[in-house]
């Protein structure tokens, strides 16, 4: 069943056909694009993937108050959320990726 305001040759169509083709207007213009097939996310690598962010997300938020503050300040300083800096630094120290060499940091 076609979804589709305005004519399908105008420039503000938008909308969906039969769930395979979707109008949506954009700065360059109108765009008529495939709609994107899902696919199951259960491989082993991207389940890991999925059990490091849970573990991530567990961590940030098991900080004490203290520690959330810290990152907040050290976020405002980057202009990032408290989270990003948190994660970007939870990475480094505790993720490894899968076959990637340990890179040992410069001794001063």
């Amino acid at each position: 069943m076609a979804i589709v305001k305005q004519p399908l040759h105008s420039l503000s169509a938008s909308g969906s056909i039969g769930g395979a083709v979707s109008f949506r207007a954009t700065a360059g213009g109108a765009v008529c694009t495939m709609k994107a097939k899902k696919y199951p996310q259960q491989s082993t690598a991207q389940l890991a993937n999925q059990a490091r962010m849970v573990a991530a997300r567990a961590a940030f938020r098991g900080l004490t108050t203290a520690d959330r503050n810290l990152w907040q300040l050290l976020a405002t300083k980057y202009r990032r959320s408290a989270w990003a800096c948190f994660f970007a630094e939870y990475q480094y120290q505790v993720v490894q990726a899968p076959g990637a060499p340990l890179i040992p940091e410069a001794i001063l």
